[in-house]
């Protein structure tokens, strides 16, 4: 791996306080998103190992103002690597398209986190936590799948707005 594949830099302190709610809020939709996940009881012990650290890193790394980036050519590179290992976690590891669609999701997301380069990344990754919700609407039939999604509702308003007082 070459120095130029991962940058560390310091977020600027331009960054006014409505970029900061933003930044929160979408770290929340995502933790939120996947606690309804995990909330299914349906997550493999891989799963939660890589998107439990990669959420801990993220909520740390905004707590402490910084920034980790992953190259463009990384991203790239570890997507088109992730569809062959899709179509074997399909084939081969889980067997079923439910549990091999999760697991992208989730390596979608650990990737998407350390990845934001432009404005639609940050949609991307607030598509990405509903799809999460989505699909633990899809494996539970449980009343605190209720609170998680009645806190997902609250926290993605928060989050849309605060995006629209980013653009404008």
């Amino acid at each position: 791996m070459s120095t130029r594949a991962i940058n560390t830099t310091v977020l600027k302190p331009v960054a006014g306080s409505a970029e900061r709610f933003f930044q929160w809020s979408l770290y929340v939709l995502l933790v939120v998103g996947f606690t309804a996940l995990m909330g299914t009881n349906k997550l493999d012990p891989p799963s939660l190992a890589l998107v439990i650290p990669a959420l801990l890193l993220r909520g740390y790394l905004l707590l402490m103002r910084k920034s980790f980036v992953i190259s463009e050519r990384w991203t790239s590179f570890l997507t088109i690597l992730y569809f062959a290992f899709y179509a074997a976690d399909y084939f081969y590891f889980s067997q079923s398209f439910m549990d091999a669609t999760v697991h992208m999701v989730l390596f979608s997301l650990v990737i998407k986190i350390f990845s934001v380069h432009r404005e639609r990344d940050l949609v991307y990754l607030a598509v990405l936590a509903f799809l999460m919700v989505l699909a633990a609407a899809v494996l539970t039939v449980d009343t605190v799948f209720l609170l998680a999604f009645s806190f997902f509702i609250l926290v993605a308003i928060a989050t849309f707005i605060s995006m629209e007082m980013r653009r404008s």
